[in-house]
């Protein structure tokens, strides 16, 4: 399984800074693996039962996008200043074991 999170807008955005951070299950240990894979369907789960929010947009807020690749491939998505906490949890994950 693989994760790319995409991050757009903000203040102070940067090219070279939004550049996709990429994380691939088979350069974790597989403890972290097991955590990555239940983040997965933890955000999953969380995508299919809350209804999507209309918040009014932010000055300068960023939208983001996991889309996770395995044997289906899962698009989620989230906007300042309503990101979903298991989408949160997940896109952390991705940050801090992904690489751009």
């Amino acid at each position: 399984m693989q994760a790319e999170l995409t991050t757009d807008g903000g203040f102070g955005a940067f090219p070279g800074l939004m550049r996709p951070v990429l994380l691939d299950e088979n350069d974790l240990p597989p403890d972290e693996r097991a955590m990555f894979e239940r983040l997965v369907a933890e955000a999953r789960a969380e995508a299919a039962a809350i209804p999507p929010r209309t918040a009014k947009p932010v000055p300068d807020g960023r939208t983001y996008r996991i889309d996770v690749h395995s044997d289906d491939m899962l698009r989620l998505s989230a906007a300042d200043p309503s990101v979903p906490p298991a989408f949160a949890a997940l896109m952390d994950f991705v940050k801090k074991h992904g690489h751009r």
